[in-house]
Formats: structure tokens, sequence, C-alpha cells
């Protein structure tokens, strides 16, 4: 018995992990994303005086895409690059230039016997950066010159990457790395600590530090290197989301950035699969077919096929239930096209799809019309000593009558439909005055709405009454004018329509507390002379002792004049002006009083620093 469990659970297992799928990417850089990237690069083809690096990324996106050059750019680029060329031009700068020449298909050759012995030079000297050494190898392979001791140019690859070990030097390290055969074989060994650096957000992205241009370069870095294997399916997934994140970058090296990694990971051996929904995920129930696209992430068929696309479930989202199982998707219009069937009843739904080995989840909600079944509307005494009166009526008819009420009735309405809904009101208006009631639904499914006429309204009128009936999965919403009713609130109650509480507000005077009663006359001079006492005693003191201006300076006018006028500010403030206004004069007073004060208080420290120095 214990082998036959054993052995259950093992088979258990193995048709666990058997079935065991990778998730897809969200989306892929559809046409719409390609027009907006052909419009920015088209700009970059502007001329700039001696810029010849501009063009690159320009030419390098139309390539990209797939887009045909103009003929006015070409002979303008090819005119602009043969001009301001040299052969000193910085390593980058070459690079960038032969590969536009090249791109554009200019006529002649660019480079020179001068620019081939720059570049050696470059790959020659201790003194090169690991990015000035990855482009003079790009130039030699690109105009297909031999490249002398790759041994050499390894080693001092190694050596530059012991001195700095960033993120960039080693991106371009990998570049460089892949053109020098087996003497670039070092750059494996890099892989596994490239990879490990970096950053997971929300475990759906992966990024380097650095943003788009870096993770750019590691990506076709690592991929560029011959026999590795640097990521795994679900790591290439991650990068692929982070890609896409990036598709609103609006700068010309931004685009060719991203669209080099893009193309390095669709034609990788772990290319993303892009699973999603073509056009509306709304599907109307007279045509219920979710369109789903399956594709690299260009938007293109995938190589090899995926294998069959099946739809695992189906799963109404309200209850949980699975309402289709294992379906397959038939091929639509296109290679990348899949369609599913779901006759389902109207809701939402959350289908599983996988496509090979990778799957997605769509949200979609299917839509179906909404019917009316039945439908009664009429009065009922408020003390329930009377059957209501109610009146059948078919949807789209009116009250051949107004209904004629009381302050002592109830107004009453029922009715069913073919599904719940969402909103389901009733409307009463009168001109520019309405009141809403809802709908609630009892247990046998059946809508009422009832109107206590004496307390719901404030005035006698005739109203016209309206059901509203709408779901976000309801093709036809329902807006369907009932009839009036003549409500007669009595004569102690009648009244005019309330006035529209739109418009101006009445004035809002404010009353302050009024001001206190002063002090007696003799009280306030008094106060007054004890407050004035100690200039008094002052100018006493002057004339009796007297003032010595033997250090009067110049600089002493300014600060005086500003302390003075703070006084007078005080004084004015006591008087008439409120403390807003005083404050306004005292901020720049009192900043001219602050310089000029310093400046007097510095001239007098220098007066003094040579009578200590003469004792």
């Amino acid at each position: 018995m214990n082998l036959y469990i054993k052995f259950t659970l093992v088979c258990l297992l193995f048709g666990v992990f058997s079935t065991i799928t990778q998730a897809s990417i969200g989306g892929y850089i559809g046409a719409s994303d390609k027009k907006k990237f052909l419009t920015t690069l088209a700009k970059a083809f502007t001329i700039e005086q001696d810029d010849i690096s501009k063009s690159y990324y320009a030419a390098k996106g139309f390539k990209i895409l797939n887009e045909p050059y103009s003929k006015t750019y070409i002979s303008e680029q090819c005119a602009h690059i043969k001009q301001y060329y040299t052969p000193t031009t910085n390593v980058d700068v070459t690079f960038n230039a032969l590969n536009t020449w090249s791109l554009l298909s200019c006529q002649g050759k660019l480079h020179t016997d001068a620019s081939i012995k720059n570049i050696q030079s470059i790959l020659e000297s201790e003194k090169s950066t690991i990015p000035e050494i990855r482009y003079a190898l790009e130039i030699f392979t690109h105009i297909k010159h031999q490249i002398l001791s790759p041994a050499k140019i390894a080693q001092l690859i190694q050596a530059r990457l012991k001195e700095d070990d960033g993120l960039l030097n080693v991106g371009h390290a990998l570049h460089a790395a892949s053109l020098l055969g087996n003497a670039g074989k070092f750059a494996h060994d890099r892989i596994e600590d490239v990879v490990v650096q970096a950053d997971e957000i929300d475990n759906k992205l992966l990024q380097w530090e650095g943003g788009l241009t870096t993770t750019s370069l590691l990506i076709t870095g690592l991929l560029r290197l011959p026999g590795a294997n640097p990521f795994t399916q679900i790591q290439a997934d991650k990068l692929a989301n982070y890609l896409l994140t990036r598709k609103t970058v609006q700068t010309p090296k931004g685009i060719v950035s991203l669209l080099e990694a893009a193309v390095a990971l669709a034609s990788s051996s772990v290319s993303p699969v892009s699973i999603s929904v073509i056009g509306s995920a709304q599907i109307p129930q007279d045509k219920p077919e979710l369109r789903v696209q399956v594709s690299d992430v260009f938007g293109q068929p995938l190589k090899p096929a995926p294998g069959p696309v099946i739809a695992q479930s189906a799963t109404r989202i309200s209850d949980d239930v699975v309402v289709l199982a294992k379906q397959q998707l038939v091929t639509g219009k296109t290679p990348t096209e899949f369609i599913l069937n779901l006759k389902l009843d109207p809701g939402y739904y959350r289908v599983a799809v996988n496509a090979g080995s990778h799957s997605s989840t769509i949200t979609t909600r299917v839509l179906g019309p909404l019917t009316i079944n039945s439908f009664e509307i009429g009065l009922s005494d408020a003390d329930g000593s009377s059957i209501p009166k109610l009146m059948k009526l078919t949807y789209s008819t009116k009250l051949d009558s107004k209904l004629q009420a009381d302050s002592s009735q109830h107004l009453i309405v029922k009715f069913s439909v073919s599904r719940t809904v969402h909103q389901a009101f009733l409307r009463l208006y009168s001109g520019k005055k309405e009141i809403i009631f809802v709908a609630e639904q009892d247990s046998s499914k059946v809508y009422k709405v009832e109107v206590n006429l004496a307390s719901e309204l404030s005035f006698t009128d005739s109203f016209e009454m309206e059901l509203i009936l709408g779901d976000p999965i309801v093709t036809n919403p329902i807006r369907w004018t009932l009839g009036a009713i003549e409500v007669n609130l009595g004569s102690s109650e009648i009244s005019t329509p309330p006035r529209s509480t739109r418009g101006p507000k009445p004035e809002i005077e404010h009353l302050f507390r009024p001001a206190e009663k002063r002090p007696p006359e003799p009280v306030s001079l008094f106060f007054t002379g004890l407050t004035t006492a100690p200039l008094l005693i002052l100018l006493m003191l002057w004339a009796k002792i007297g003032i010595n201006f033997g250090n009067f300076t110049p600089l002493a006018v300014p600060f005086h004049l500003g302390f003075g006028s703070i006084l007078g500010l005080f004084t004015l403030f006591w008087l008439k002006l409120d403390m807003f206004m005083t404050c306004a004069w005292l901020i720049p007073i009192g900043g001219f009083t602050f310089l000029t004060g310093h400046k007097l208080l510095s001239n007098l420290a220098k007066q003094r620093k040579p009578e200590k120095s003469d004792k």
C-alpha cells in the first residue's frame, strides 16, 4: 500500500512539473510606437555645424525599424560627414561617422590610411580607455581590417577592468571581447557577476543601475558573446518588460538603445513572448470572439512557432467559478492572431492563455442586452389600509394618464430584469428640480422603489417619472420615460418650487469686537512721561558731561540714519500704522541699518588694531 502511495505521488509531481509555464511579457513595440520613434529619429537628421555623431542614431534607428531613408537626407548627410570628418577625430565619433556612411550607402570610401593608423595607435596604447578600445575594434571589424595581437588587447582590457570595473566599462568590455575571438573568452567569467548586479523591481522588471543606456549596453554585450547563454527565460522576460516601460523615450540615442536591446532579446534563444489582447477586451454576446496576439517583442511571429495556443481556463470573477477549460484558439487573419470563442453569459472573466511554455492571464468582459421582464407602477395608502393599485406597463410605453396622488399616499414601482444591474434608479423631475430614488432588489430578484410623497417632496407639482438602468456589461442601457404624476400635498403645504442654489451667495458681514475703553487722559500722560524719562536723562547728562565727537567717522552717518528711521517707524506704528504695514517697511530699513552698522564696526575694529600693536 505504501509503495502504491509513493508511486501515485511521484506521478502527480511529474504531472505538475511537466505543465509548468513561464509568464509572458506585457505588450510589444507596436505600429504606433514605431511611428513615434520615426518622428523623433527624423528630427535627428537635422545638420548642426560639425556634429557628425547625431545622424548615426537616426540612421541606425531607421535601419532597425526597416524604414527607407529619404534621398534628401542621404545626400545632405553624406556631404555633411565628408566635410567635417577628419582622421584625428575621436574614436567614438569616427565609429559613428563610418557607420552612418555605411548605413546611408554613401558613395566612396571615408576612412583613410591616416585614420587607420590613428585607430591602431589606440589599440596599442596603454593609456586607452575600454570604450576607446571597443570603438577601435568595432571600426576595424566594420571596415574588415585585420585586428593585430588580439591577446595583447585582451590583456589591456583586463588591466583596465582591474582599475575600474563599473557597469559601463564592463559593458564596453563585453562588446570588445566578442570581437577578439578566442582571446575574448575572458569575458565569460564576467557573465554571472554582471547578471547578479541587475536590480529587480516588483518581481516584474529587471534593469541595471544607470537606466536604459547601461541596461541596453549590457544586454547587447552579454548576448553578443559567442556561445554564451547569460539569461534564463524568466530573466529575459523581465528585461523585456523593463524595455517596454521605456517606450516613452524621446531622444534618438535612447530610442536606438531601446531598439538594439529589444532586437538582441528577440533574436536570442530566450526570446520573450508577448500574449496580449488585440483591440478591445470587451466582447459582445452576439459576436463572442476574444482576439489574442502571440508574438515577439516587436509584434512579429515567433520563430519557431510556440505550439498550440490554448485557453487553459476561464473563470467568472464574481464567484470564482470555472466556466471553460482547455479550449484551443483558432488561427486568425495573421500568423500572430488567435481567436477564442467565449459563448458565455455577460460578466467579467479571467482567461488563462498558454502559448507553448508561456502563459498570460487576460481579464475580459462579455457584454449582453438587458430586457425588462415585468413592470408595475401605482399608488398605495401610507397606513397600508388598502391593497396597492398597480398598473402593468410594457417597455417603451407610457401611462395613459397622470397618476393623481396626495400626501397620504406612496408611489410604488416594481420591476424585474433579465440580469442584475449595478444601477437602477427612479427619477422624478419638475423643471430644474429632480429627485433620484435607488431601486433595491429583494430576495426574489425583483427591484422595488417605494416613495413616501409627504416626506420626500416639498411642494405640490406635476412630476415626470423616468426609469434608469445601467451596468458595465450591458450593451443597451435603458432610460424609459414612464409618464407623469400629479402630487397634491394639501393647501397648508403648497409652496413654489425652491429656487436654484446656484448663483452668488449673500454677502457675509463680520462683526468685530468693539474697541476697549481707553484709560483717563492723566493716566496716559503719566505713563508717556515715564517712557520719555530715559531720553530726558540722556539729554541732561550730555549737557553736563558733553559729547565726544573725536571718534566720529562719516561711516556712522548712514547707520544713525537707519537707526533713527527704525525709531521713527515704531513711532508711526504707535500712532497710525498697523502691524503688516510696519513689517513691510521694517524689512528694507532694518536690512540697510544692519549693513551700515556692520561696515561701521569693521572700520572701528581696523582703527584699534594698530593702537594695540604699538603698546
